[in-house]
């Protein structure tokens, strides 16, 4: 059972929701249904059906598959709806996809209408004991992950987050003529099971015989768009069928299966939701209830940008929701036959049902809110997602196991505290950390208050107000947003801005990222500081892939990868990494600054000793033997550690350590289990 009407529906009979259906009485949707042929590339047609408007659930049409002469027979089936275009392109009669298809099939084309244009991805369903059933193209029935005890899994202040698109490099050629091809959920799962030899990417050693990051030692994934997308072989921002995994990316078991390895090992699993826009089947089925022309509409609100002066929204190739209009109709998630329902609300509320219930998200990022328009919707979204969250442990929730993080660059971290999100990427950070590991200062400030944002980011006024704890805050070095001014992979800006010794800066870079207030997200590959081989001009988000094989190279890449993963254990697990108190003591004026030490945790709290991190942000050495830091806190204390290097530190050598150029020390009296 679902917590939203219409997917409970649709175990029952082919459902399809129009809340425009007087424009439908003249030619009723059409249900088309077909079987796959063995050894072609056609469906075999078994017939056309008429779906029946409900007396009692205004916009709902449907069809009891009981009814259908002569009776299925058991097993997998694809299916459309035939309907009459709506959108402004009209063109004339369509084949539809379901709107609510848990599976879609690009494999087979649709001989019998021979336009490719006429006609979209099968919708792919299971009949079985007269009920239809969610499964997989191979007709297997697909089941729920596992529930993970919360206690298994970290709370947001001790997230470390991996963001990972599914375009990957390997040596040798696709069927495109690249060295690229889609990394799988299978080829995921080889990522945090060294017995899963993944499945396209079996031949890179790294995939095929390691479990990359369960050695570095994240704790939560974030996929780029997992629901299925327009595009093929890459992922992409282009959803189309929002609640089908990509098909590129592999069927809903292959991601339960993920799912219940990244729970097993207390790994959170994040989605990323794209609702600005779509290439959906509403596009075509209902266009006016669910879609907008921005152009075509010039005094509707709900053609704008929130933060835009007049910027209209933007549907990258696809069509913005409408999220400014309230019907009469049948409302899917309540079941109620005939009541005010914001269509497009509904629907992404349905297929958020979807996700949370057969895939155990732990977390959403909502992409581009500026270009939704309409925080009403988002705040609506995000508490959804949390009676959601709460429903699944009973209502005996812990709040910290759980969040939804916005896209919105301007920063208006007022956003946060009037509980639209609970979290923002921190865009500013990232501009601030490639300027420090550059000696310079950024955003008008001194290089000194430059270090202290950085550190700690509820220093920074943003709209006139700040972030208020670190969980509200999303940090990183680079994102899957590389394109733009000093946006490239850390590998290309470092060797652009002429720093080869790329190592060195990238410890540095990770040092500070894996320190500092707010939650980190390494972006696939910059662990083993990957490269960009294509264009560094980059004009689309995801044109150059991630290249595993360059994490074992047997020099300083892979040196880079262990450091990583010990900083990365290190900020899942130590308290006061957890915390937001952060105290710079001192600052090395007679070096114009740029030696600073800093406590990050607690004073004086013995059950939970603080970090101090030492960095020396300019091109020399410390001189002679050591570099004396007055007023180290708890200096007398024994059990000093350094982290980065994992060893131990003399008591006379506490503060008196030197340093090297670009380098940061991490201390603490903290040992795990103590």
């Amino acid at each position: 059972m679902y917590p939203v009407d219409i997917l409970n529906q649709r175990h029952e009979k082919f459902v399809l929701w129009v809340p425009a259906s007087d424009a439908l009485a003249a030619q009723p949707p059409v249900l088309v249904i077909v079987t796959t042929a063995s050894k072609s590339d056609a469906f075999n047609e078994i017939g056309r059906f008429p779906l029946v408007h409900s007396d009692d659930k205004v916009g709902l049409w449907v069809l009891d598959p009981a009814s259908i002469s002569p009776p299925l027979e058991v097993g997998a089936y694809r299916y459309w709806f035939e309907i009459q275009d709506t959108s402004p392109e009209n063109r004339g009669t369509l084949l539809v996809t379901d709107p609510f298809a848990f599976t879609v099939d690009y494999s087979k084309v649709v001989t019998s209408i021979g336009d490719s244009a006429r006609y979209q991805p099968a919708s792919v369903v299971k009949l079985r004991d007269s009920k239809l059933w969610a499964c997989d193209m191979d007709g297997t029935e697909t089941r729920r992950p596992v529930v993970p005890d919360q206690a298994m899994l970290p709370g947001n202040n001790h997230l470390v987050i991996y963001e990972l698109p599914t375009s990957w490099a390997k040596v040798g050629n696709d069927a495109r003529g690249d060295d690229v091809d889609v990394g799988t959920f299978t080829d995921v799962l080889a990522l945090f099971d060294a017995d899963s030899d993944g499945r396209r990417f079996s031949s890179v050693a790294a995939v095929r015989d390691e479990a990359i990051l369960t050695e570095l030692g994240i704790n939560a994934l974030e996929l780029l768009p997992a629901a299925d997308a327009k595009v093929k072989d890459e992922w992409g921002y282009a959803t189309a069928h929002y609640c089908a995994p990509d098909y590129d990316l592999g069927s809903s078991s292959d991601l339960v299966r993920l799912v219940d390895k990244v729970h097993s090992q207390g790994v959170r699993l994040l989605t990323d939701v794209v609702m600005a826009f779509g290439h959906d089947p509403y596009s075509h089925i209902d266009f006016g209830n669910f879609h907008i022309r921005p152009d075509m509409e010039a005094s509707n609100p709900d053609s704008y940008q929130y933060h835009s002066d007049g910027q209209l929204r933007d549907g990258y190739g696809g069509s913005p929701w409408r999220y400014v209009r309230s019907v009469q109709s049948y409302d899917p998630e309540t079941g109620d036959g005939n009541s005010a329902v914001r269509p497009s609300w509904a629907f992404h509320h349905c297929h958020l049902a979807r996700w949370m219930a057969d895939f155990g998200v732990g977390g959403l990022r909502l992409d581009s809110l500026n270009n939704v328009g309409n925080y009403d919707f988002v705040r609506s979204y995000k508490e959804w997602a949390w009676q959601l969250y709460n429903a699944r442990y009973g209502g005996a929730t812990d709040p910290s196991k759980f969040l939804v993080i916005g896209e919105e660059l301007s920063m208006p971290v007022s956003m946060v505290h009037r509980g639209i999100v609970n979290a923002l990427w921190n865009e500013p950070w990232q501009g601030r950390l490639r300027a420090v590991i550059l000696g310079e200062s950024a955003n008008g400030d001194n290089f000194e208050d430059t270090v202290r944002k950085l550190v700690n980011c509820t220093l920074d006024n943003l709209d006139g107000t700040h972030f208020t704890d670190g969980a509200q805050a999303v940090n990183y070095i680079t994102s899957h947003d590389i394109e733009g001014y000093r946006k490239e992979r850390l590998y290309n800006f470092l060797q652009s801005n002429g720093i080869w010794d790329v190592e060195k800066r990238a410890k540095l870079a990770f040092a500070l990222l894996l320190t500092s207030v707010g939650i980190p997200m390494i972006f696939a590959g910059e662990e083993f500081a990957d490269q960009m081989d294509r264009s560094v001009d980059m004009g689309k988000k995801q044109s150059d892939p991630v290249n595993y094989a360059r994490k074992n190279d047997g020099g300083w890449r892979q040196a880079l990868f262990g450091y990583v993963a010990n900083l990365v254990k290190f900020r899942t697990k130590c308290p006061a990494l957890g915390e937001d108190d952060t105290d710079f003591f001192h600052v090395d004026r007679s070096r114009g600054g740029r030696i600073m030490a800093w406590r990050r945790g607690r004073a004086g709290d013995e059950g939970r000793p603080p970090v101090i991190v030492v960095a020396n942000l300019s091109d020399e050495d410390t001189p002679g033997p050591e570099y004396v830091v007055p007023n180290w806190p708890d200096k007398e204390q024994s059990g000093w550690r350094e982290i980065s290097q994992g060893r131990d530190v003399p008591a006379e050598w506490v503060g008196r350590e030197p340093l090297l150029a670009w380098e940061a020390k991490i201390y603490t009296r903290w040992t795990e289990g103590a």
